[in-house]
């Protein structure tokens, strides 16, 4: 009878520690999901801010090459239709959607440093898309350019919002240097 006994007590052990492995392994699997679910999300985040900065760069250059006696003569004659504003904010917002929707997921999953420099990227957005906006479309693109200056906050949000993306993910080297100068397959000047 203690053989019996023991037998069924090694079954029920046996039982338990597969229950435990089971369960770890799955955790485990929610956990890495989870983990690739944020760093798309910061992919999405940092390639829908860049596209959206080209987009309000396009915006800018187009009140640049429709301001002035060329354009009031088109716009008499007929030569150009003048922008709609639905159909600016539909090309806008197909980005713009895909933008929030990243930044909601790491407002729901991410740390407080990812949510702050998400929110900081979100800031940084919106200066250049004021920048493209107050443009008068008469004005020099020198360095002391308000487009420019935007447009580098925005660099320096998005490499911000890279690096933290790279030390949560744990892949490869953490501290990296975005900006650097070396290209490679580019000779050097």
């Amino acid at each position: 009878m203690s053989s019996t006994v023991a037998a069924l007590l090694g079954s029920a052990i046996t039982a338990v520690a597969s229950l435990f492995v089971v369960m770890l392994q799955s955790r485990l699997r929610r956990r890495q999901r989870k983990r690739a679910s944020l760093q798309q999300a910061y992919i999405l985040m940092l390639s829908g801010a860049l596209r959206l900065a080209h987009k309000a760069e396009a915006l800018r250059q187009a009140r640049y090459w429709r301001s002035g006696l060329r354009e009031v003569s088109d716009d008499l004659l007929g030569g150009h239709k003048p922008l709609d504003p639905m159909v600016l904010h539909d090309w806008l917002a197909r980005d713009l959607t895909t933008v929030e929707t990243a930044w909601s997921q790491i407002w729901t999953s991410g740390d407080q440093d990812g949510i702050a420099l998400a929110n900081g990227l979100m800031t940084a957005y919106n200066g250049v898309m004021d920048a493209a906006m107050r443009s008068s479309g008469a004005e020099a693109f020198d360095a002391a350019d308000e487009m420019l200056v935007a447009s580098r906050r925005l660099a320096e949000a998005r490499g911000q919002l890279a690096l933290h993306a790279r030390r949560i993910a744990k892949l490869g080297p953490r501290d990296v240097d975005l900006f650097t100068e070396r290209e490679y397959g580019v000779p050097a000047a």
